[in-house]
């Protein structure tokens, strides 16, 4: 598609073939050393599969100072239902329509795809720089383990310009911090001779659950959870055979499920409580639709443990717990469950929890702790990270503010975001580093309504060519 058009665009396309879902980049990692290779240029890779390539200064910038340039290899799979895509396998299928390039079904792979495309793009370009180090990392999308695992020896650069950003003119001035909580319960299965109702929450626009999670968005594994207490409320007595909802943690959940046991008829309940769901979320989540089917089951779980179940989810806090009193509208602490599962006979909640403050994430994990010692579930926390705080005298971003507007006459937008990024990571490493962020436009990440505008991938590949001249 983009074999005769800007460099940035065909390697965008190139690296789209190759499956790269997170924890599945060793065919990425192997595509871009051989890139390395090719071109004669120096690299580094570990065991994970992050890689590092350098590229030395062209004449004349021999003695300024290095920047590091880095993106994460790996990409959030999601799809539609209906969609049979195997990201394991299947290249990512490209749609392009009035300037916007969406994928066929599926999330595009734009976070991070399009700054691994940019720099490979520069590498592979003849123009005016420093010393460039080149950070290409795994696993950004479940924890930020590339960043966490790769040694710090490799990053010899005081100046750094992450290419994670989503809007093309923004630069980010801070990220948030992070946590997985998994709350866990032992389900023990009895015989089961009762009618068995699936009921689906689907038709969610899902998204980011650090960028949307101000957007009001239903979570489906939430409102599964009100449906269930509804029930009770209304004298249903039944027993669950199964729950599922979301794949990944940091994904505000678009479709889940549940399976119950139950002798009443409760197709008019159904009803009623997709009516006022539909109300309550008819502007956040036009699309909202609850479906109930009958299935066999000859097992169901406990009557008690669906209760500590339904009341561990009923309760289960969700969406934006407080925001910013300095930046407006600006979050500062979140939940989201993720992911929700049952696998032999083990029920599992995956909880992401976001705030700029590592008190702020001890709170919540604290929170869900106690909740699942009060319904007899037992509870982990994984992946902490912490957030990247305002340097309000950044060198880099002052040149970054003073280029920008010289070459678009516009000033460039400064904002905070509430998603993780690994600028904390990095700035751990090495405390005077100088941070900016940059990046093409691409919106609804993480959903298959993901899509990229064209042109702004362009224009930021040839800004960066522009400016890291000026550095």
């Amino acid at each position: 598609m983009f074999e005769n058009r800007e460099p940035v665009l065909k390697y965008f396309e190139e690296i789209s073939q190759i499956p790269r879902g997170s924890e599945n980049e060793e065919g990425i990692a192997d595509y871009i050393v051989s890139f390395a290779i090719k071109r004669d240029l120096s690299y580094k890779r570990d065991a994970m599969g992050n890689v590092v390539i350098y590229k030395p200064a062209s004449h004349g910038l021999e003695h300024h100072s290095s920047v590091m340039l880095q993106a994460h290899m790996d990409m959030v799979c999601e799809k539609d239902p209906e969609s049979n895509h195997n990201f394991l396998t299947d290249p990512i299928e490209f749609i392009e329509k009035d300037g916007w390039l969406y994928a066929n079904k599926t999330t595009l792979g734009a976070d991070d795809g399009l700054g691994v495309a940019t720099m490979l793009a520069l590498l592979d370009s003849s123009f005016s720089h420093p010393d460039l180090v080149c950070v290409f990392t795994v696993q950004e999308e479940t924890g930020l383990y590339g960043a966490k695992g790769i040694n710090p020896e490799w990053l010899k650069a005081n100046r750094m310009i992450s290419l994670d950003g989503e809007m093309f003119g923004e630069t980010i001035v801070s990220s948030c911090g992070g946590r997985d909580v998994i709350v866990k319960r032992k389900l023990h299965k009895k015989r089961n001779e009762l009618p068995v109702y699936q009921i689906e929450v689907s038709g969610l626009l899902g998204g980011h659950s650090g960028d949307e999670i101000n957007k009001e968005r239903g979570n489906a594994s939430i409102l599964i959870g009100r449906i269930l207490k509804r029930l009770v409320d209304e004298g249903i007595r039944y027993s669950i055979t199964d729950i599922s909802g979301g794949k990944k943690a940091n994904a505000i959940t678009r479709n889940a499920y549940v399976s119950i046991a139950t002798e009443s008829y409760i197709a008019d309940f159904m009803l009623e409580i997709e009516n006022d769901l539909r109300k309550e979320y008819q502007n956040s989540d036009p699309d909202l639709r609850i479906a109930m089917k009958q299935i066999e089951s000859s097992y169901s779980y406990t009557r008690e443990e669906t209760w500590d179940i339904v009341n561990m989810l009923f309760l289960a806090p969700h969406g934006v717990l407080s925001y910013s009193t300095a930046i407006e509208h600006l979050p500062v602490m979140s939940l989201n469950l993720g992911i929700m599962e049952i696998s032999d006979d083990v029920l599992s909640m995956t909880f992401s929890t976001r705030a700029v403050l590592k008190s702020q994430r001890d709170y919540m994990a604290s929170y869900l702790r106690t909740l699942a010692m009060v319904w007899n579930f037992n509870c982990f926390e994984e992946g902490d990270f912490d957030g990247w705080d305002y340097n309000i005298q950044s060198p880099l971003r002052k040149i970054l503010k003073k280029e920008f507007k010289a070459v678009y006459d516009e000033d460039i937008i400064e904002s905070a975001t509430h998603g993780g990024l690994e600028t904390g990571i990095f700035k751990g490493y090495n405390p005077a580093l100088d941070i900016i962020t940059l990046g093409a436009t691409a919106v609804a990440i993480h959903t298959s309504h993901e899509h990229l505008d064209i042109d702004s991938l362009v224009e930021l590949y040839h800004f960066l060519k522009h400016f890291l001249g000026k550095l």
